[in-house]
């Protein structure tokens, strides 16, 4: 005969288990160009997606992890920035408790909740300024520094953007319509100042401003070319060269200044133009007072006084003290040009230059 078995079913009433949080996602498989971090989760830019065989490029994209797995991307947290102008991710920072993302046309940012990702705003900050590339971009504790055509901007805290440039933009402007993706930006956390690589095909050129003052210099590395930036354990800025030997230097090294063997670096400061009449006259420069300290030894730097960007004088400074020289020369502006090119590191200073003019 055919034996039947009853078989009874009871729930313990236990509600369902939570999904996966992954659960309906296609795709973890994310690449990316740029990354950062924030509220524990890595924001990336510039992505590229593979699922099912087939690869898409996103380079208008930036994704966000999951909370607390930076590497675990699911292809459904995009936000997608649509640039009228065109263009491409070219970085992406934090900026406070925002994100800053840097096109070839212009600054966006992204506020993001730190419970919903998903609930994020967009705005483009600044639509007509756009960024050179990755290495344009420099952070600081203050905000951030990047290049772009036209000038050297920094972005504070509230999404201002200033020009810092105008001293050195005619020189500047002249390499970003040339070479643009060989301008790199650094900045130098011990010394807090910026270094601005502008040219390197035969020597090394590189503009320095020091946050401390607000002031711009040069500096000329003879004779090596370096083409990168980065710290060391001790945030020691270290310049890269860019040749088979890959050689790392110090930027800053105060037993010797030099580079490339016998070739020392030359360093040139050029202060702002001080106006001395109106535009239609001259004014008639008698005298130049100079107050100034010099270490025993060494070689002396050269401060050269500029009329209308022509030089007056030329005096090899390296005297302790005042010092009073008559000179002569006309214009409606001067300016003073400070070079030194030795290896040298005895102190130089110079406190004080008084111009008398009529």
């Amino acid at each position: 005969g055919i034996s039947r078995v009853g078989l009874n079913f009871s729930g313990p009433g236990l509600p369902d288990g939570a999904r996966h949080p992954n659960d309906g996602v296609t795709s973890l498989d994310v690449k990316h160009k740029y990354a950062t971090m924030l509220n524990g989760r890595q924001f990336v830019a510039n992505v590229k997606i593979s699922a099912d065989g087939e690869t898409e490029e996103y380079p208008n994209f930036v994704m966000y992890s999951n909370p607390n797995s930076p590497d675990i991307i699911p292809v459904g947290n995009f936000i997608q920035l649509q640039d009228l102008q065109g263009g491409e991710i070219v970085g992406i920072e934090t900026l406070m408790s925002d994100l800053v993302v840097f096109m070839t046309n212009g600054i966006f940012r992204i506020s993001v909740p730190n419970s919903d990702p998903s609930s994020w705003s967009l705005v483009e900050a600044h639509p007509n300024i756009g960024c050179l590339h990755d290495k344009a971009i420099a952070k600081a504790p203050n905000g951030i520094f990047f290049l772009s055509k036209s000038d050297i901007i920094f972005l504070d805290s509230g999404f201002n953007a200033t020009p810092i440039s105008y001293p050195i933009r005619d020189t500047y402007q002249s390499y970003t319509y040339v070479a643009p993706s060989l301008m790199r930006i650094h900045f130098d956390v011990k010394e807090n100042r910026l270094y601005i690589l502008y040219d390197n095909t035969t020597n090394t050129s590189m503009f320095m401003y020091n946050l401390h003052n607000n002031n711009w210099s040069t500096e000329l590395h003879g004779g090596v070319v370096y083409d990168e930036f980065t710290l060391d354990d001790t945030n020691e800025t270290l310049l890269i060269v860019s040749d088979t030997s890959s050689t790392i230097r110090k930027a800053v090294d105060t037993a010797e200044y030099r580079d490339a063997g016998a070739t020392a670096i030359t360093f040139t400061i050029l202060t702002g133009k001080e106006n001395l009449s109106s535009f239609d006259k001259n004014s008639y420069i008698r005298r130049v007072n100079i107050d100034s300290y010099s270490a025993s030894g060494g070689d002396d730097i050269d401060l050269t006084l500029l009329a209308d960007g022509v030089s007056v004088f030329t005096l090899s400074q390296g005297v302790t003290g005042l010092q009073s020289l008559r000179t002569s020369g006309r214009g409606k502006y001067v300016s003073l040009l400070i070079t030194h090119d030795s290896n040298n590191d005895k102190k130089k200073l110079i406190r004080h230059v008084d111009i008398e003019y009529e």
